[in-house]
């Protein structure tokens, strides 16, 4: 339903090029993508001569092979240790379970074969009833024991797409004496993963898959990509220590999952528990579900904490012995400037993220995400390396050490490969490949013919920087009063301003600076209360606790309610006050419209109107604004843990935002409001349900965080319409203004 959603999930974990709001990357129909490369190849060209200097490189550079790894008794010993507790954890699961069960049937049988024996048939019949339902319980139990591990998939490389890389996998693996990958995939993250090829188990046989992500191949250099390729191959060199090693990581999957109630029937128990109107009893059966799961995720929690207690320290110690091999391979200075390099392309996505985000509500897609990406870290300003050098002292997990202390234990050691080669060579076309994975994403999105609106980074750089341009220019020209606030953008009830021209306008708006700042200071302080009070009133009317959301310091009122109603009573003063000032402003830019050319005034008419018809359901999106804040807090709790009562209280909330936002649709379907998308001019309805997809029916058919993205997507779509309208006014009247000579609001500032 929501095909069509901004890159969000490049904040919070995998990145793709315009990723849905979904916990998954399984999308992505990547065997669909793999059979039509393979179709293709029947058109492959011959082998290019930069990739033949490649492969002569790579062969001359890594010749010989290095020294078998031996393991001592005292190492055998911890390897064996850690792959006890490994499996020793689980099964204390299970042991549990089935001590339960036995003492179960135990405490039920016991009266039931007393009872038999008596003859007292009925009265064994109800004994043996919890014995069989004991059974249940017991599948109930066990259930979280079978599946809930992650794999990770991109698009199968083919031998003629990178015959470099190919040889330079196939060398390492040689030179290390371990089996080569069955195959190499590349999809749009910042990462190299090494995955079991086919089932979990397959990993331990030597049976796996390298997977590259695009970014890192468009960013990184030969040596810089060798060393993360030699550490991933280095894991597979003592077979005592790989088992070792992903057992430990598996088994720590595995309960991670299950305590932060990440699988599959945790996530249906959640559904049913955001239905709308639950009958009492349904909200008994859910009430003791939610228990047995949060028993559930608690032992496994407990669990998780014991395992990663007694085995980390091993997988830090055996990453440590990786790298040893990888800077042999590299060099210690490649090792250490994969670092900064992979940190630096994992800072750019960020920046890109936003430029994308702001290209998708304009209606313009990326071309080409990991060359974006490749481009965006060439250019982190100082700040940004500041913060990615002192990112390096943090670790990324607790089976990880951090960054500075493998480059502290990193010394100085010539490596194999010492030619200064992009990593990029190592493929044919590395930017066809590249920009194939980027519409595949497109695709697997739901958005239509993909190619027809995708524009560089450089380009979608540039609109953003005119963009964000014509928003300074717009704060010069509203003198500062178009932040957090739909300004009243329709002609003037007074007689005396209706007859200002465009220097008594700025005049009478700079003669009345401090008074209206005065009202602005009170209206942010008056609204900043209301949003607290109304937050708070939510949460009492859903019995919710308060200290939870809002902290300790917040106290409710008893009165809330008609506190409350003074506020907004207080507010709407202060806000009319603003709003007399707003009509000398429209004042203002209607005569700077009436004096434009025919030609200026083209192009700026329609926003013009726009803003005029906008205005006028200024309420009506304040008052969503307002509501979505409840939700959102419920939503971002969910995190933290979800009770029966917390999801009806957000299942209210989404009802009460529901009615609201079929006003606003209803209000904005009434005026001929059109935004301009692919060069063509759609009403603002269109545009809103071309962006986020149609909304359903009935609220009941949305889930409360779809409801709460919905929401939020939809008022980032209207602000952004909103400030790009007062935008292009701005800088068109600006620039009139100081054509004419007149005089500025603000002295101090020049145009």
């Amino acid at each position: 339903m929501f095909a069509n959603f901004a890159a969000k999930r490049h904040f919070n974990g995998p990145l793709r090029a315009v990723s849905p709001v979904v916990d998954n990357l399984g999308e992505i129909n990547w065997k669909l993508a793999s059979k039509q490369a393979k179709k293709q190849a029947s058109n492959q060209a011959d082998i290019s001569s930069n990739s033949r200097k490649l492969i002569h490189y790579i062969q001359s550079s890594l010749t010989g092979r290095a020294v078998p790894e031996v393991i001592s008794m005292r190492e055998s010993l911890q390897l064996f240790w850690v792959e006890a507790v490994s499996l020793l954890v689980p099964l204390l699961y299970v042991a549990g379970v089935l001590g339960v069960f036995g003492f179960a049937i135990l405490f039920f049988s016991e009266p039931m074969v007393a009872n038999l024996i008596e003859d007292n048939y009925l009265t064994a019949t109800h004994w043996a009833c919890p014995a069989v339902l004991s059974l249940g319980f017991l599948y109930i139990l066990l259930r979280p024991i079978f599946g809930g591990f992650r794999s990770y998939h991109g698009r199968v490389l083919l031998q003629h797409e990178a015959p470099a890389l190919f040889e330079l996998v196939a060398q390492m693996s040689r030179h290390l004496n371990v089996k080569p990958p069955k195959r190499i995939e590349v999809n749009n993250e910042t990462a190299l993963r090494v995955d079991a090829y086919s089932g979990i188990n397959s990993i331990y046989r030597d049976e796996y898959k390298l997977i590259i992500g695009a970014p890192l191949l468009m960013s990184l250099s030969l040596n810089e990509l060798a060393a993360m390729i030699g550490h991933e191959l280095s894991h597979f060199r003592s077979k005592q220590k790989k088992v070792a090693f992903y057992l430990m990581h598996h088994v720590s999957e595995w309960l991670y999952f299950r305590a932060s109630g990440q699988d599959k029937r945790h996530q249906k128990l959640l559904k049913r528990m955001q239905k709308e109107n639950v009958p009492f009893y349904e909200y008994i059966e859910l009430w003791v579900w939610q228990r047995i799961h949060l028993i559930q995720q608690w032992v496994f929690a407990c669990l998780y904490r014991a395992h990663r207690t007694m085995t980390a320290w091993k997988c830090r110690q055996i990453e440590f012995e990786t790298d040893k091999q990888a800077i042999a391979l590299a060099g210690s200075n490649a090792f250490k400037s994969m670092f900064r390099a992979l940190r630096c392309a994992q800072f750019a996505q960020k920046a890109v993220s936003a430029q994308n985000d702001w290209a998708w509500k304009d209606g313009y897609l990326l071309d080409d995400y990991a060359l974006a990406v490749a481009l965006e870290a060439k250019k982190i300003p100082a700040s940004g390396m500041q913060a990615i050098h002192s990112g390096f002292s943090h670790a990324v997990s607790v089976f990880c050490p951090s960054d500075a202390q493998r480059m502290k234990c990193a010394n100085d050691q010539p490596g194999l490969l010492k030619a200064n080669v992009a990593a990029r060579f190592l493929l044919e076309r590395p930017q066809d490949i590249s920009k194939q994975l980027t519409l595949l994403d497109y695709q697997s999105n739901g958005i239509g013919r993909a190619h027809a609106f995708v524009v560089p980074s450089e380009k979608i750089r540039a609109l953003k920087q005119q963009k964000d341009q014509g928003i300074s220019h717009a704060k010069r020209y509203f003198d500062g009063r178009n932040e957090g606030r739909i300004l009243k953008f329709e002609p003037s009830h007074e007689r005396d301003v209706l007859q200002f021209d465009i220097q008594r306008s700025i005049d009478f708006i700079r003669d009345n600076r401090v008074e209206d700042r005065k009202h602005q200071s009170s209206a942010n302080n008056l609204f900043k209360r209301i949003q607290q009070t109304y937050v708070l009133e939510r949460l009492r009317v859903s019995k919710l606790p308060v200290n939870k959301y809002m902290g300790q310091d917040v106290v409710p009122r008893k009165d809330a309610g008609a506190y409350l109603d003074y506020m907004q009573s207080q507010y709407c003063a202060a806000i009319k006050q603003m709003e007399l000032m707003d009509q000398v402003f429209y004042q203002r830019a209607n005569e700077t419209l009436n004096l434009l050319a025919g030609n200026e005034r083209e192009g700026v008419t329609r926003a013009f109107h726009n803003l005029e018809l906008y205005c006028q359901v200024r309420k009506t999106v304040e008052d969503l604004r307002l509501a979505l804040q409840p939700l959102n807090l419920i939503v971002n709790g969910l995190h933290n843990g979800a009770s029966t009562r917390v999801l009806q209280a957000g299942a209210n909330e989404k009802q009460l935002t529901w009615v609201m936002l079929q006003t606003l649709k209803r209000e904005l379907s009434e005026r001929p409001i059109h935004v301009a998308i692919h060069g063509k001019l759609v009403h603002v309805i269109k545009y809103l349900d071309y962006k986020l997809g149609d909304l359903p029916e009935r609220s009941s058919q949305m889930s409360i965080m779809a409801m709460a993205e919905y929401l939020d997507q939809l008022l980032q779509l209207l602000d952004f319409q909103y400030y790009k309208w007062q935008g292009q006014l701005a800088v068109v009247f600006n620039d009139f203004e100081y054509k004419n000579g007149i005089t500025q609001v603000n002295l101090l500032k020049r145009h």
